[in-house]
């Protein structure tokens, strides 16, 4: 993989897509910023070790016979969700979550992405506040 600064959302789908299990990558479609993907953020920030993780939205898991394929469906409104994750990040846990936020055009569709990161052990756990549970 690139190194975190040189990533794009290419380079994450096709990681998604060859490799089985993707521990540090979660994609969604992502409409709107919800329980899951707030559990995501969790889990990605309370996990030791593994330094956080990629979240894509504007994605949709295909699965065939042996396989899974995730194909990019992109985001409606790409501004208002990169708002309302930075939003809820900031106010919806137990500690604010500063991810690092990217929208770019894949396929002709616009997508969105972010880097969270694992919050140091003394910021842990990170537990959603309206889920009111820690996620891992």
């Amino acid at each position: 993989m690139a190194s975190e600064n040189d990533i794009t959302a290419s380079d994450l789908l096709l990681q998604l897509n060859t490799l089985d299990e993707v521990s540090r990558i979660e994609a969604k479609e992502g409409s709107q910023i919800d329980k899951s993907i707030r559990e995501t953020i969790s889990a990605f920030c309370n996990e030791p070790g593994l330094d956080g993780g990629y979240l894509l939205l504007g994605f949709k898991c295909g699965r065939t016979l042996f396989d899974v394929q995730y194909e990019v469906v992109g985001v409606d409104d790409p501004d208002k969700i990169q708002c309302d994750l930075a939003t809820q990040c900031s106010n919806e846990f137990s500690t604010v979550v500063r991810p690092e936020i990217h929208v770019e055009e894949l396929e002709g569709k616009k997508v969105v992405w972010a880097y969270i990161p694992e919050m140091p052990p003394g910021e842990k756990p990170v537990i959603s506040k309206s889920n009111g549970r820690v996620c891992d």
